[in-house]
Order: structure tokens, then sequence, then C-alpha cells
């Protein structure tokens, strides 16, 4: 072969390409009387030849690559650079020669660090460029995001590594980058993750419209922030904390640092002081604030729905005290305690079921049915509470008296349901305990006159 065909640059012992890319003489193109034989040497003949990983890139897309690079990257058939080289790689249209560091995509393997240089190749047809690779860079695979700084391990590098939150950087989707926190958050190796997707590895299906609203938001405020799931390399959804800011990644390309924070435990200390708020200590059942709430939905849903009725029951225990006098206040806190399982049982899931303090207990009764339908739930609930409770080395038996107030539009406050409901607890009282009545409201019932109570049976 001809010298003007031979390749001018070499690949020194260190990796490094310190002289210029071979440039294809005008003479060596196709057709032209290069080879020792006297044939000619084609394109892809002379990029075979080349001793490291060689590409031609027209278009944003690979033209051609030598063998070396398609043992690498698999078939470069329909390949775009950007899915071949993600980080600080030069754009195209740029024909002056450039070094670059970037990460290189292979097909069905890992991703790896490269270095190489990337120049005008006008011999093989305008806006064509020579691209050449050194091997991947085994000992330092994470170099990707330092902004084209030859300085390997340095401060801010060890800093990302040793960040106490999950991070890592991306260009369009692809990671750059990893650290070990996000490595031990979700489970996967910096291996596995390099040049993958956040959507092929952490994001659950049905969350996929949230990036495309936090990287929005990165555009038009510079910054965006979100609390919400992702799962593990297991399947195992975990609540974090996701903070997302753009970087610039060196040779005109731009990404994103993604922070991760897993805040489980902090989901969870949320969830009990929440719970301890709305529920009562001893019973567990919901206290008269998350009762209030869930009648004021109630009556909401009532006003839109008219068809659908409620009801509400308002329960005391008799002679409680008694109990407390004789057993002990250890002895009431186990008789509260089964009243309150025993209430639970009686009920539907829909239904709500709180305990107001003392032996005072609350329920609303979500879409209730008839007047007959609660009647037979009142007396369920009697024969209930009549069962004996074993405490300590003996056994009490209780019975309860209750009120119930139907709901209806007349009422607009959830204090005027609970007002009636504890009048006619108090009349099933006068009447001599274990009963319950209900209270009647005529709808031609005067704003301000007394209520109306209706008895309407007793334990059987």
């Amino acid at each position: 072969m001809s010298s003007n065909c031979q390749v001018k640059g070499k690949v020194e012992a260190e990796g490094e390409l310190r002289s210029a890319p071979p440039i294809l003489p005008p003479g060596s193109l196709p057709g032209a009387d290069c080879g020792q034989s006297g044939s000619p040497v084609t394109l892809h003949e002379w990029l075979g030849m080349l001793p490291v990983m060689a590409f031609l890139e027209r278009g944003e897309e690979i033209a051609a690559a030598n063998d070396l690079a398609r043992e690498f990257v698999g078939s470069s058939e329909s390949m775009k650079t950007g899915e071949l080289f993600l980080g600080a790689y030069p754009a195209a249209g740029d024909a002056l020669r450039q070094r670059f560091e970037c990460l290189l995509a292979s097909h069905g393997g890992p991703a790896s660090n490269v270095s190489g240089v990337v120049q005008g190749f006008a011999a093989a047809g305008p806006g064509t460029r020579l691209v050449l690779l050194m091997e991947p860079l085994k000992e330092d695979a994470e170099s990707v995001a330092c902004d084209d700084s030859k300085r390997r391990r340095s401060f801010l590098e060890e800093l990302f590594d040793s960040a106490s939150e999950g991070m890592v950087i991306i260009q369009e989707d692809r990671i750059l980058r990893v650290n070990h926190e996000f490595s031990r958050i979700f489970g996967y190796s910096s291996e596995t993750c390099l040049g993958s997707t956040l959507f092929d590895l952490i994001v659950p299906e049905g969350r996929m419209h949230e990036t495309e609203m936090l990287m929005h938001t990165v555009e038009s405020e510079g910054r965006a922030s979100i609390e919400t799931v992702r799962h593990t390399n297991t399947g195992e959804l975990v609540d974090v904390s996701i903070v997302i800011t753009p970087v610039r990644l060196g040779a005109g390309r731009s990404g994103h640092a993604v922070t991760y924070r897993d805040i489980r435990k902090e989901k969870q200390l949320q969830a009990q002081l929440q719970h301890t708020a709305l529920h009562d200590p001893l019973t567990g059942l919901a206290n008269r604030v998350l009762f209030l709430d869930r009648l004021t939905l109630t009556m909401a849903r009532l006003r839109r729905r008219p068809d659908r009725n409620f009801a509400v029951i308002f329960l005391d225990l008799d002679r409680f005290k008694q109990v407390n006098d004789t057993w002990g206040h250890a002895a009431g806190d186990t008789l509260l305690l089964a009243v309150a399982e025993r209430l639970r049982a009686c009920l539907r899931p829909q239904d709500t079921v709180a305990r107001f303090g003392g032996d005072e207990f609350a329920l609303v009764l979500d879409e209730a049915g008839s007047m007959e339908d609660i009647d037979c739930l009142a007396r369920r609930i009697q024969l209930e509470m009549q069962r004996p409770v074993e405490i300590g080395k003996g056994e009490v038996c209780v019975s309860a008296s209750m009120g119930i107030v139907s709901g209806s539009l007349a009422y607009n406050e959830v204090e005027d349901i609970l007002r009636d409901a504890d009048a006619a607890m108090y009349r099933a009282k006068e009447k001599g305990r274990a009963r319950h009545e209900f209270f009647v409201a005529p709808a031609t019932l005067p704003k301000g006159m007394p209520s109306v109570l209706r008895s309407n049976s007793e334990a059987a």
C-alpha cells in the first residue's frame, strides 16, 4: 500500500492519542490505486486497518464503523450518535479536531467510559466526521461527569461518591454516573446503571408522567423537587424525595443531576404522629377530631347524592363507673377494649366508629339503609355488648344506651346531629337503659324549637 494510505496516528501504551487522527487523502478514496497490487482501497477497508475503534459520523448518525467498533457496540446500522456516545461528546457539525471523554453505550452490555478524538472528514463526504476511540477506560469508569477534567478522584468526585443522598448524572434520561448511596437505596450496581434509563430501573408504572412534569419545572424555574415513590431492584416501593437541577457535562453538552433522599423513616414517623393525633390511644378507634371530619364528608356527600343516606349512633355504656369502682381502672380498660372490638365487628369497612372519651362511643353508618335496617343493627350491638367480658379472674356484663339520628338535608352542622343523638341517648337511659331511641326532627319543626324524640325499641 502506498504511504499516503497509511495511518499517520498511533495509540501509545499509556492510552493517549498523541498525534493527529489519521486523515484519508483524496487519492485513497475508493477508486484510487492505493494498494500494492494496484487495486483500490475502499473506505471500509481503510477503517479496518486502524488499530483503534473508528466510526464515521454523518448528520448525527453512524455512517460506518470498523470491526473493532462493531465488536464492542454491536450493529451500527441506524444508530444515532446520541444513543451511542453519552455525556461530553462534541456536538455534530463542528469540524474542528476535539478531544473528549464520554460514556460509550455498548449493545446488550455494560456502558464504559472512553476517550478519543473527533474531527471533520470531508474526504468521506460533506458533514462527515471521523471518530477514533481508545480502549474503554476500565481503571476509571466514572469520570464522564467531570466536565472534561483530567483529574481523577478529585475532591468533588469524592464528595459525590460519599454523599449521604443518592445521586445520579443523566443525559436525556440515560445514566452517566451514580454514587454509592444510590446503589444502596435501590440495589443496583454502578455497572448496571451506566447507560440505562431511570425509567427502566426505578420508576414504577403509573409514575412516568412525573418525569415530564419535573423536567418542565426545571426548564421554567431552574430546579424541581417532589416527594414520591420509586422501586428497588426487588420491586419494593421506597418513599423518596427527589431534586433535579441542570448541570454542564462539557463539550457544550448539558444534563441533569438527580438527588434521591430515602424518607421512609420520616414517612413512618409522620404516619405515627398522624395516627396519634386522630385516634384514641387506648382502643385505636377514631377520636372525636377524626369522627367529626368523617361526618362532615358524609354530610357533604349527601348534599351531592341525596339518594345516599346515613345515620349517627351515640352510645354510652350503662353502669361503667361501677366496673371501675369494683374492679379497678385496669379492668375498665379491658372492658373498653372488648367493646371497641365488638363495635368494629358489627360495622362495615365504610362505617366509622370513634371513642369520644370515657365510656362514650359514636358511629357513622354510611348508606345506612332503612329504619328497619338501622334498628336491626342497634339490636345486634346490644346483644354484643351484653356478652360477658373476662376481667382478671372474673367476668363482667354491661349494656349500652344508644341514641340514633338519621341523616337528612335538614342538618347543616355536625354539632346539630351530635346534639340530637346525645339527647336521644339520654332519653334511652331515662327509660331504663339497655335500649336505643330514634330521634325524629319533622321537616316543619320551626327553627329553635325543642327536639322531638321517639321511642322505637328495647333490647331483646
